[in-house]
């Protein structure tokens, strides 16, 4: 028999929900953004007082389309206010800078489609219900390590390689607040699971206003990690059915027993119908 190889494209997911803030392109190329906000939880020391104050950030990530994107006509069927769901992917492009290039991480559209109210998604008949499900934008990828540096001690700019449909990326993520001693942890070459976001931050030069995204890693397991606790569950579940088995076997012999010690009518110490000692036959 042949040997079939795994041929599984690691995982590369994004997804987005909200309302079009802006649109802009045609059949070849174009760009929507879909804003969400954020509850940030902030430290602030005054007066050599420490105290926590929550505000809320405002984040426009974009999602690129292309001739490879799969829906097709976004830009005649989709308008600026629309309520959307996308399904896509997190890739790279290249841009000059200088006499160089400068690779930037994007977000590229798989699929959009119109999005439903709450009503409508719990009944499936369109025009119930006003309330829109909540905005989201989370980032799912399984990627190996191409590059590590340390800003502080919580702070990593990571590189990973991704792929999409045999084709290899190198994005960038910044991960914040990460773990203590996580540079031992992880190393140049390692499988890794991300989960993340994609945010950006308003800058203005020369009287125009720029966005500038980020890739944002909010958790990360290596694949050895993975596979340590993946390996503890199962001894831990044969563990159980191990211990399980003799308790069954002993239930079955005591319902034997109890099955070989049970009266039979007939016998000697039976009582008739009329309560008396019932006669037993001369042999």
């Amino acid at each position: 028999m042949a040997r079939q190889e795994n041929v599984r494209e690691p995982m590369n997911e994004v997804y987005l929900r909200g309302r079009i803030s802006h649109l802009y392109g045609n059949e070849r190329f174009g760009s929507l953004t879909v804003p969400y906000n954020e509850i940030i939880t902030k430290r602030i020391r005054e007066n050599g007082q420490a105290r926590f104050e929550q505000t809320v950030e405002t984040y426009f990530p974009e999602a690129l389309f292309n001739g490879s994107t799969k829906t097709k006509g976004i830009v005649q069927s989709f308008r600026e206010g629309d309520y959307v769901l996308i399904k896509g992917y997190l890739g790279a492009y290249s841009v000059q800078s200088g006499t160089g290039f400068v690779e930037r991480t994007a977000i590229y559209i798989d699929e959009i489609e119109h999005d439903v109210t709450r009503m409508e998604q719990m009944l499936g008949v369109r025009g119930l219900g006003g309330r829109r499900p909540e905005p989201a934008n989370e980032i799912r990828l399984e990627a190996k390590i191409s590059g590590v540096s340390k800003r502080r001690d919580d702070i990593y700019e990571i590189r990973l390689e991704v792929q999409k449909d045999g084709r290899a990326y190198n994005v960038t993520g910044m991960y914040f607040r990460a773990p203590q001693g996580l540079d031992q942890r992880i190393h140049l070459g390692d499988t890794v699971y991300v989960i993340g976001a994609m945010e950006s931050s308003r800058n203005e030069y020369r009287g125009k206003v720029y966005f500038s995204q980020t890739f944002v890693i909010q958790e990360l397991v290596t694949q050895k990690e993975y596979i340590e606790k993946y390996q503890e569950a199962e001894a831990a579940a044969q563990k159980a059915e191990t211990e399980a088995v003799p308790t069954q076997e002993t239930d079955a012999a005591s319902s034997e027993a109890d099955a070989e010690t049970e009266p039979v009518a007939g016998e000697t110490g039976m009582a008739d119908a009329d309560g008396e000692p019932a006669e037993v036959p001369a042999s």
